[in-house]
């Protein structure tokens, strides 16, 4: 199953995982938005919850490292989606897949960085 997370509008693409209003669940061709209910969820509250969903890919337009790490563990694939607001216009030439090799770069928000500039 593809989860796609959605802002309040349940169409836009949101720039938050864990933090989304909504997730749009894709299977066979079918989609079901569902509200977040676990939005303010402590992190192993929330994977928890994620992991019984049985989620295979996620795209999203951000995301934070450990947050990546988290989903890595479980066997879900990230995709940044590039070039589109709406989940409807979504296709494959708008999806970067994060991988160990590009996610330090590419997950950006959070805190995932152990030296500071000076």
């Amino acid at each position: 199953m593809t989860l796609i997370s959605l802002e309040k509008d349940k169409k836009t693409v949101s720039k938050r995982f864990r933090k989304a209003e909504n997730f749009a669940f894709i299977k066979n061709g079918t989609i079901n938005i569902v509200k977040n209910s676990h939005k303010l969820s402590k992190s192993n509250e929330f994977f928890i919850y994620f992991n019984q969903l049985n989620v295979t890919k996620i795209y999203i337009k951000a995301l934070g490292y450990k947050t990546f790490l988290k989903l890595e563990a479980l066997g879900v694939e990230v995709y940044f989606v590039y070039g589109v607001d709406t989940y409807n216009k979504i296709k494959e030439n708008n999806l970067l897949k994060i991988t160990k090799e590009n996610a330090k770069e590419l997950c950006t928000l959070g805190h995932h960085t152990t030296t500071k500039s000076k």
